[in-house]
């Protein structure tokens, strides 16, 4: 067997009117986007670690979110991809805490990968440290829906916290490292 390849693809990387989606800004003035291009960088040192292949999709095609998950479903496809990963974070009120894990509701691969993500992310950050919220099932109207059904790979969409809490802000921002090997551990677990 070859080698799997892993797309991790940031978020909120289309550009609406010549600027980057961004997506929301953590209590630290940080943008997904920018967190997660960082994010992506050290997965991808983390998974080379694993002897596993991977590449970037930062840069979304499209005029909206539907021909961008498009694009990027195609671009996943075209490169081979096995699993395919869409780094986000949360943003809600004030006191929502925590990390989640998305995936296609018919997928048992897919949610297959988000347990593998969630019990990894439950060894690096432990539920005293950031709540854990669980593996979640998404559907047609469900958000992230667009990118789980189109993509032929296996995929999930990475939560890990909420930007928008200063508790998760702080761990996030602090323990960005611990986030990348919980998201690699778990793509290898899946892989393995």
């Amino acid at each position: 067997m070859s080698t799997p390849r892993i797309a991790l693809c940031i978020g909120h990387s289309r550009k609406i009117n010549g600027r980057r989606d961004g997506g929301a800004t953590s209590v630290g003035g940080i943008s997904e986007w920018n967190y997660n291009h960082t994010l992506a960088d050290l997965i991808g040192a983390h998974l080379t670690r694993n002897r596993l292949q991977w590449f970037i999709l930062d840069d979304y095609q499209g005029i909206g979110y539907v021909t961008s998950m498009r694009w990027v479903a195609g671009q996943i496809a075209e490169r081979g991809a096995d699993v395919a990963i869409e780094l986000h974070f949360n943003s809600a009120t004030p006191t929502a805490r925590g990390h989640e894990w998305l995936y296609w509701h018919s997928s048992s691969a897919g949610k297959r990968l988000a347990e593998s993500l969630d019990y990894e992310m439950r060894i690096q950050l432990p539920p005293h440290t950031l709540p854990a919220r669980g593996k979640k099932p998404v559907e047609a109207s469900g958000r992230g829906s667009e990118f789980l059904r189109r993509t032929h790979a296996v995929a999930a969409i990475a939560e890990p916290f909420f930007g928008s809490n200063e508790d998760d802000w702080k761990i996030a921002s602090t323990h960005q490292d611990k986030i990348a090997i919980a998201i690699a551990n778990g793509i290898a677990e899946w892989v393995g």
